[in-house]
């Protein structure tokens, strides 16, 4: 059988195929087929009804006879499209009915994406895994987790202080400095390591004494009574620092059961949406069902807050970390956030299944994430001061947007 050999033309032009496919495969790979870039893209929001409204707000112009859609998020989606390397047509078409009302539940959203009646949405839209399913995120833009809203005065940063009474710590300190003075009396006539100038002797007394909380004393000690002065005082420190840190776990502790128990409600944020109503943020908390109340804005929270209680309010308020933050814009002098916990997945844009549109969204994302921008548009759009973090009480699966 002849072989039949390639000449050089043939073989040139194989070559020149080759080259210019590989220079067309990352178009490929991130715009997918050729007709896509030129699609207008339909993008649902999701409308607030007024609650918010710093993430997503949509708010007809009667003078234009336009929609104005605005808000954090939609802030970081025309940001991240304005990292992309290629122009993107998009519309974002406000997702409610005849009357301006939210045509339906988050997941009825999803539903729209995966039926093709839109290409994707933006606004805030938790990542979940049920979700995923039908739909492609992109990489979250905010926050991840759920966290805990209580007043300031109920989450006392003095509180490692409370174990001990005043005249407790007082007495500690003075036998700390009396038993380093004590050992000083004893070696120094005889130690080199407890003589020198005035200051290095006072400075002696106190580092040895107070080296003794973590067992870190060095000094050599030269006599047998310095040692079992020491031995002594070491045993006292054991028994001190065993009761400081079984007084602060038990008073943790007593915080946990106080916020479980029947005289205290947690407030979750609600939707008024016939799916979301009875649980809004909350699925599965290990908190009694009798105890949790429903409220929509961030004004609700700070009344039911500000209230306790005893007067028919809550004594915390618990939702995802994005919507705390907006919370904590407005009430930052009198409210803090207590406790965040990484059991959600924080916001992040949506598009139908393949869409090539995601992994480049995802890359501009996180460049905004790298080069601090998205801070930068949080505290513009939200205003918002860091956050502390202490912990006040577990809560294990929460329910999302």
């Amino acid at each position: 059988m002849e072989i039949k050999r390639i000449n050089k033309k043939q073989a040139a032009l194989f070559y020149f195929v080759v080259v210019f496919l590989s220079f067309l495969a990352p178009s490929f790979a991130s715009h997918g087929d050729s007709s896509w870039p030129n699609k207008k893209l339909r993008l649902a929001v999701p409308q607030k009804s007024g609650r918010f409204s710093e993430l997503v707000s949509i708010n007809p112009d009667l003078r234009t006879n336009t929609t104005i859609i605005s808000g954090f998020c939609i802030d970081v989606f025309k940001a991240a499209i304005a990292e992309l390397d290629y122009h993107v047509d998009y519309e974002l078409i406000p997702f409610v009915n005849a009357t301006g009302q939210r045509n339906g539940t988050y997941t009825q959203l999803i539903d729209q994406i995966f039926f093709q009646n839109y290409d994707g949405a933006v606004g805030d839209i938790t990542i979940t895994a049920n979700r995923s399913l039908y739909v492609d995120f992109t990489l979250p833009y905010t926050d991840l987790g759920v966290g805990m809203i209580a007043p300031k005065g109920s989450n006392n940063m003095w509180i490692f202080l409370k174990p001990f009474t005043t005249d407790l710590w007082l007495s500690s300190a003075a036998f700390f400095v009396f038993t380093g003075f004590v050992i000083w009396l004893i070696e120094r006539p005889i130690n080199d390591e407890f003589q020198g100038s005035m200051s290095q002797q006072i400075g002696i007394i106190f580092w040895f004494s107070f080296s003794t909380l973590v067992f870190a004393h060095i000094e050599k000690l030269r006599r047998n009574l310095s040692r079992f002065v020491v031995i002594v005082w070491v045993f006292v420190v054991l028994i001190l620092t065993s009761s400081y840190t079984a007084t602060l776990t038990s008073m943790i502790t007593v915080q946990h059961i106080q916020l479980n128990s029947k005289e205290n409600y947690i407030g979750y944020r609600s939707d008024n949406s016939p799916i979301t109503n009875t649980k809004g943020v909350i699925s599965n908390l290990n908190f009694k069902n009798t105890n949790l109340k429903s409220f929509t804005s961030t004004d609700d929270y700070a009344n039911a807050l500000s209230r306790g209680i005893e007067n028919g309010g809550v004594s915390a308020i618990i939702d995802e970390i994005p919507y705390i933050k907006v919370f904590l814009s407005k009430y930052s002098a009198d409210y803090s956030m207590v406790k965040t916990i990484p059991n959600t997945n924080g916001f992040a844009f949506v598009f139908r299944k393949g869409c090539p549109l995601v992994p480049d969204l995802s890359r501009a994302i996180a460049k905004l994430r790298e080069d601090g921008n998205l801070n930068m548009m949080e505290n513009e759009s939200l205003q918002l001061l860091l956050l502390p973090s202490s912990t006040v009480v577990g809560f294990t699966k929460i329910g999302m947007s």
